[in-house]
């Protein structure tokens, strides 16, 4: 019985990705895990402690579980849910300390937004340092003995996980449809319009490397997935019983709905773009002062999209691939000399300072205030 239930707990936590889903904080074992063992902090949504726990299969470590209010690492961290007053939290509590002989900390590289190493570091007396983006690089890094190669920092978004947020969005937006369309078309049609559209969902996520899906360029990907949807739904409808223009303004309202839901924040809920709820209103870039630089690269070992580099000679860091920046304010937060910040296109300047007090909230504005510890 244990395969099915992992792979339902899988499809549950895949189909309602959105909802918090929260797991036991605390520590556990992964292997047989000793006083030289590492020891490994994470978030406590449910996927997340089941994914890491199976990407550490074969090594035996430390796995720290902080409350991160059931949200994935790197939503909580960006949220203000797993800050590093959770992660003192959890290294206070858990009685880690008395398991190991070390004092050394790997912390996930996507929490990097929200945790600040050094005050960790400053508050509990551990050595903290950062892993890998990807949970499949966590056995070669451990392996390498937690040194990080530049190839590991880098936030990939391979097919089948493209697939899994497929699944996310398509579940609920097509369950809507056809809930929508039943009434007026009948069960038949319904099903052709809510298996047409999940089928253009699918496709928008394969296809998403050469898909514009943010900017004002998105409206060219989610109208032609509307005008495809409806095109789907009308031949598949025809088949079962003749081509009808009701169906067919009933299928083109309800596929140009369902990609206005779509075109909301995909983008957010890639690794590949920034998010359209936080950028929407006012266009804001990141900036770099580098008379304060003084080439620490905490920034660049944080960077999931190599936005960052050491610039040589000048020991000083640069943003050279500025297209990249997916602005989830790693470097911001993470910079000793506060040497980065936001500039929107309104001339408004949103400095360190602020970006480390506050978080986002779920529309994208900087409102939540981090407490003290």
């Amino acid at each position: 019985m244990r395969w099915p239930w992992s792979w339902m707990s899988w499809l549950r936590d895949t189909l309602l990705r959105l909802f918090p889903h929260a797991t036991r904080p605390g520590l556990r074992r992964v292997g047989d895990p000793g006083p030289e063992s590492p020891v490994l902090l994470t978030g406590n949504f449910t996927l997340t402690v089941a994914r890491v726990t199976r990407a550490l299969a074969g090594h035996d470590a430390w796995l720290l579980v902080a409350d991160s209010g059931g949200i994935n690492v790197w939503c909580a961290a960006g949220g203000g849910h797993l800050t590093h007053h959770d992660v003192i939290a959890v290294l206070r509590s858990s009685g880690v300390a008395e398991r190991v002989s070390h004092r050394r900390l790997w912390l996930p590289q996507l929490a990097a937004t929200g945790v600040e190493r050094r005050i960790v570091e400053e508050r509990t007396g551990w050595k903290v340092g950062w892993g890998p983006a990807r949970l499949e690089d966590l056995p070669a890094f451990l392996e390498r003995g937690g040194q990080l190669k530049r190839a590991y920092r880098r936030m990939r978004f391979p097919l089948w996980e493209r697939m899994e947020m497929a699944l996310m969005w398509a579940a609920p937006t097509t369950l809507l449809v056809a809930l929508v369309l039943w009434p007026l078309v009948g069960w038949p049609a319904a099903a052709a319009g809510a298996i047409s559209l999940a089928s253009v969902i699918f496709g928008i996520f394969a296809a998403l490397r050469w898909l514009p899906v943010w900017g004002a360029r998105r409206w060219l990907t989610y109208g032609g997935g509307a005008l495809l949807a409806t095109a789907l739904a009308s031949m598949a409808d025809g088949g079962l019983h003749g081509f009808g223009t009701t169906h067919l303004a009933v299928f083109a309202l309800a596929s140009a709905l369902a990609m206005m839901v779509l075109s909301i924040d995909l983008s957010g809920t890639t690794p590949w773009y920034p998010s359209t709820i936080n950028t929407a209103r006012n266009h804001f870039d990141l900036e770099l002062d580098a008379d304060r630089c003084t080439g620490a690269a905490d920034c660049v070992l944080v960077c999931p999209r190599d936005v960052l580099a050491m610039t040589g000679a000048r020991r000083k860091v640069a943003i050279v691939h500025p297209e990249a920046c997916l602005r989830c304010g790693a470097c911001v937060v993470q910079c000793p000399e506060d040497a980065f910040y936001f500039r929107f296109e309104d001339g408004r300047v949103v400095l360190a300072t602020q970006i480390r007090k506050t978080r986002m909230n779920m529309v994208g504005r900087r409102s939540i205030q981090l407490g003290q510890s």
